[in-house]
């Protein structure tokens, strides 16, 4: 007779994490679109499912440690980022996080992050890098 009460909470505890899995939560989380995009310098890319196009338009500052280096230095990047209303937001990504710029900033409320500035430079190999079509990988979510 004891274990009926017992059975009765689990029983409705398990019903009540059940119900739970309808949540609008659950709901947010189904409808968020991320999107990974490469983009080359000099040229713009459509954000699929966005109305978001994003222009790679420079590269300020390129002191990033060569790959077969030991060092902690970053890269900076110009984009501009224009909605499906025409209007226009430049912003900076960094290589790394630090003082004046960051890896990942907000433009018409998504997240623009900078996965990778590519071509990597390789030490000792400076006119080969430069000869290289640069790229930038970013992830907008």
């Amino acid at each position: 007779m004891k274990k009926l009460p017992i059975k009765i909470i689990a029983i409705s505890v398990l019903a009540t994490l059940i119900s739970a899995c309808g949540s609008s939560a659950y709901e947010y989380r189904k409808d968020r679109m991320v999107s990974n995009i490469d983009v080359l310098l000099g040229k713009a890319s459509i954000v699929d499912k966005t109305g978001l196009l994003v222009m790679f338009n420079s590269i300020e500052q390129d002191s990033r440690c060569a790959i077969n280096a030991k060092c902690v230095w970053g890269g900076v990047v110009n984009v501009t980022v224009i909605n499906g209303s025409g209007q226009l937001k430049a912003i900076k990504l960094s290589t790394i996080d630090y003082e004046k710029y960051n890896i990942v900033e907000k433009a018409f409320g998504k997240d623009i992050e900078l996965m990778a500035l590519l071509p990597m430079p390789v030490a000792g190999d400076e006119a080969k890098s430069k000869l290289s079509q640069k790229l930038i990988k970013l992830k907008i979510d």
